[in-house]
């Protein structure tokens, strides 16, 4: 049966893995084609990232090359493999029904979309996984590296290792010490990497001056984005328009959830989810980090508590629940991801104007980038017809300064498009 568990999740993230790329996906892409050395000196310093999943995409496309599928498939391989370890973590903990939580993350909506996802949460979610699986089974050495290849990837998930400490203090003491000496090869890789993570949060300090709106959506302590976690762990990532029956249908799905993982009684698992959520909330109070997607390292933690003591007919309707939510996401093109492809199409060959070039990746990805004129060039070219992004202009010009310039050159808006959350406006001269 397992096996036939990680081919229904191997399908299930296959199945419309050519959408089109979004903005940090095509961020992925172009970072891919840097040389090593620039990548370090240039791109590093000014991102909020950790190297590894990047140094994984380089070598990767380098091999098989920069298309929306190839990017995705690491991402893939790593969400099929997470599976499996967290059915060896249940075989482990002694389930009554191991293949249970291993199923539920198969058919996941939210873990099936980041599985799909070139970008890095796929990968430190089964690196977290492989974690708590080595620390069940006291694999000391194994666990010290998984702490490196964490830490790598994705700083937020380094949650997980105070979560263990304070498992470790209430439950399991005599495991104390060896997880001190298992931060050893980390303390010393954190050391070495201090520089650079010094400028990184130098950079993100800069921002949170010259962009206060783009701070506000990493993730502040909010109702909402405390409430979302659940919520597109229990659902996806799918919504309705009509709030009140998508309130409903929260609020019936959750007392079906919250019934069942309160029967849980495991505190190994419940300190990697629990704890790790908490850390996290508390953390957000001064570096915002309080995104669904960016906590996806404890979904696994959230199944395997649902699958402690669980009723065959809990297990069916919770299917259910997996199967409606991910196939309302696979089939719906509506709820796939930022159609910067379709825009790209829809452009042509004409020009392009942009209030932040931090907006330009995925145009220079889908081969935009001579297409982009400042408004300067309006002026001066004489241009008869242009693309204006309206993508987050909110945050990155503030007082809509480039669109009221445009229109104090006399140009005319003559047509709306809106391809899932990449919204441009088509402007005419009226002259």
């Amino acid at each position: 049966m397992i096996y036939f568990i990680l081919f229904l999740s191997l399908i299930l993230r296959l199945t419309s893995l050519n959408q089109s790329l979004w903005l940090d996906e095509a961020t992925t892409a172009l970072v891919s084609k840097m040389p090593i050395a620039d990548f370090f000196a240039k791109f590093m310093p000014a991102d909020f990232h950790p190297p590894l999943y990047y140094l994984v995409i380089h070598y990767w496309t380098v091999l098989f090359g920069t298309s929306e599928i190839s990017l995705r498939i690491p991402s893939v391989l790593f969400g099929v493999a997470t599976v499996y370890v967290i059915y060896l973590i249940a075989k482990d903990l002694k389930y009554k029904y191991p293949l249970v939580p291993a199923l539920f993350l198969a058919t996941s909506g939210l873990h099936v979309y980041y599985s799909q996802e070139a970008r890095m949460y796929g990968f430190v979610t089964m690196f977290v996984s492989f974690l708590i699986l080595s620390f069940i089974r006291k694999q000391w050495k194994v666990f010290s590296i998984l702490l490196v290849l964490i830490f790598l990837t994705d700083y937020l998930a380094v949650l997980v290792i105070p979560a263990l400490f304070i498992y470790a203090l209430l439950y399991k003491r005599e495991y104390f010490k060896k997880l001190l000496i298992s931060l050893i090869p980390l303390v010393a890789i954190f050391i070495l990497w201090l520089p650079t993570f010094y400028k990184q949060i130098s950079s993100g300090m800069e921002l949170k001056e010259s962009s206060s709106g783009w701070w506000s959506i990493l993730g502040p302590v909010t109702f909402k984005n405390i409430a979302l976690i659940p919520t597109k762990f229990m659902i996806g990532r799918i919504t309705f328009d009509d709030k009140q029956i998508y309130f409903g249908l929260v609020a019936l799905i959750s007392t079906i959830f919250v019934y069942q993982i309160l029967k849980s009684k495991n505190k190994l698992i419940w300190s990697w989810f629990l704890a790790s959520l908490v850390l996290g909330i508390i953390l957000s109070f001064f570096i915002p980090t309080l995104t669904y997607f960016r906590y996806l390292f404890i979904l696994p933690a959230f199944y395997l508590l649902m699958s402690e003591n669980i009723t065959k007919r809990i297990v069916y309707l919770i299917l259910t629940i997996n199967l409606l939510s991910t196939s309302y996401y696979l089939f719906n093109s509506s709820f796939h991801r930022e159609n910067w492809s379709k825009l790209a199409e829809t452009i042509g060959q004409e020009k392009i104007v942009l209030p932040s070039q931090s907006q330009k990746e995925a145009l220079i990805y889908y081969g935009k980038e001579k297409q982009i004129v400042s408004v300067d060039e309006l002026k001066n070219n004489n241009v008869p017809q242009f693309w204006l992004s309206r993508y987050v202009w909110e945050i990155f010009d503030i007082n809509d300064s480039t669109r009221l310039q445009i229109e104090d050159l006399g140009y005319n808006k003559v047509q709306k498009i809106n391809l899932n959350g990449v919204v441009f406006y088509k402007y005419e001269s009226s002259n």
